[in-house]
């Protein structure tokens, strides 16, 4: 006898899917029915201490890309000029952001301006310092160099035995 099995059309497809969610929804039933009242309120503790750790770093990272106020610029640039061009307090006390912001921008130029002296100064004493090093032979010449090389190989050893400890050698 052969038999016949038909192809699943869409209609024993979405039956098949039916019957797994309901047996889904049977076996979730009886898991929750076997949890006893304090299992749930553990688990439910659970859930509500984890939600508050999510958004409070939700907060904490809206607080981090939030970007700085003109009160918090202000008091950046003021401990920069402070610090780094040597204004006094009360100096930029009573000074307008903008007043502020125009100072901080002459002393940024003025750092750039003197960054790029230095890597000048820096390049010029390299180059001086290779032109030094550096010997130019006339190819007429012939030049001899003793070399000496960096590493050597070590002596091999012959013969080597090993003994424990209170054993007679005796001669080969």
């Amino acid at each position: 006898m052969i038999h016949y099995y038909p192809c699943p059309g869409e209609d024993n497809v979405q039956a098949m899917i039916d019957a797994d969610y309901q047996m889904a929804q049977q076996m979730q039933a009886e898991e929750q029915e076997k949890l006893s009242i304090e299992e749930k309120s553990k688990l439910f503790i659970q859930l509500l201490e984890a939600r508050k750790k999510h958004f409070a770093a939700m907060r904490a990272q809206e607080k981090r890309n939030k970007p700085p106020t003109k009160a918090q610029k202000r008091n950046t640039m003021s401990t920069y000029l402070k610090n780094m061009a040597g204004y006094k307090n009360n100096q930029l006390k009573n000074k307008s952001f903008d007043d502020i912001q125009k100072l901080f921008d002459k002393a940024m130029k003025r750092l750039e301006q003197e960054s790029i002296k230095k890597q000048k100064v820096d390049e010029d004493k390299e180059t001086a310092e290779l032109q030094r090093l550096i010997e130019v032979v006339p190819d007429k010449e012939e030049v001899a160099i003793d070399a000496i090389p960096l590493a050597t190989k070590p002596p091999s050893i012959v013969d080597w035995k090993i003994h424990k400890k209170g054993e007679k050698l005796l001669p080969d």
